[in-house]
């Protein structure tokens, strides 16, 4: 109810808000470390061998989807799954000669 010379007024129950539709949500950010070693030996003068490891998201962190957008759900803001990208290990090996 408002009054004359008030400046906030209480918004009647069920009504969200004067926000517009296409409103953009912040999200969760990634923290993603990739490593990555090689290492190089000679076989002989002419032949060289080179071994290589290589981690994609090496601290294992998980990643969380967006929250829930839909006024009219119960799980509005929470989230309720997780994006699986599990930690990747690749070896690889590479002669030059």
């Amino acid at each position: 109810m408002v009054r004359s010379g008030d400046c906030i007024s209480i918004a009647p129950s069920l009504t969200f808000g004067n926000v517009s539709r296409t409103i953009s949500t912040r999200t969760l950010g990634q923290n993603n470390r990739e490593m990555s070693l090689f290492k190089t030996f000679s076989v002989t003068e002419r032949i060289k061998v080179t071994f290589r490891a290589e981690a994609l998201n090496a601290l294992n962190h998980p990643y969380f989807r967006n929250p829930g957008t839909n006024v009219d759900s119960s799980s509005v803001g929470k989230i309720t799954s997780q994006a699986n990208f599990p930690r990747f290990i690749q070896l690889g090996f590479r002669a030059a000669f």
